[in-house]
């Protein structure tokens, strides 16, 4: 019996040993190399109407943005004076959390660079051309500005 037991503990601690426990240390990430550098940024907003005033949010975002990455599953996107901060995901989609954003507002009678606050998501469909969807807003006003934006991989 005791001879039984313990070829049936052997095999059960091998059995269970080959399976591999798995811990979030072994979770894919997303190689990241390939996409950090130049991304030409090209957006497309909707307007924001602000009184007698038209937002055109779309003029004042920077035409290119430099993607970084230094460590696994974060992204830094510097863009104009302003950077990001992302995660991403083992499938190449990405999460841009609630961040302050500088942008400069044309309102007619006055120009001024303000405080706006911006969220977002967005897919990396391969290493040189890539999406997102932006969302930004201003707590004291009423309403947001939707963004979409293509992003293509300077040479």
């Amino acid at each position: 019996m005791k001879k039984i037991i313990s070829i049936f503990s052997a095999l059960l601690i091998l059995f269970l040993s080959s399976c591999g426990g798995g811990s979030d240390n072994e979770r894919p990430i997303y190689n990241t190399d390939s996409i950090v550098g130049d991304w030409s940024f090209s957006p497309n907003c909707e307007e924001y109407i602000l009184g007698v005033d038209t937002i055109f949010l779309a003029n004042e975002l920077p035409d290119t943005i430099s993607i970084f990455s230094n460590a696994d599953n974060t992204l830094s996107i510097d863009a104009g004076e302003n950077t990001l901060n992302a995660s991403i995901d083992a499938e190449g989609d990405f999460y841009i959390r609630y961040q302050s954003f500088r942008a400069y507002l044309d309102l007619g009678i006055i120009s001024d660079t303000a405080t706006i606050y911006l969220t977002g998501d967005g897919t990396f469909s391969s290493d040189s051309s890539a999406n997102m969807n932006l969302t930004f807003s201003e707590p004291n006003l009423p309403g947001q500005i939707d963004c979409t934006v293509s992003l293509s991989k300077l040479d």
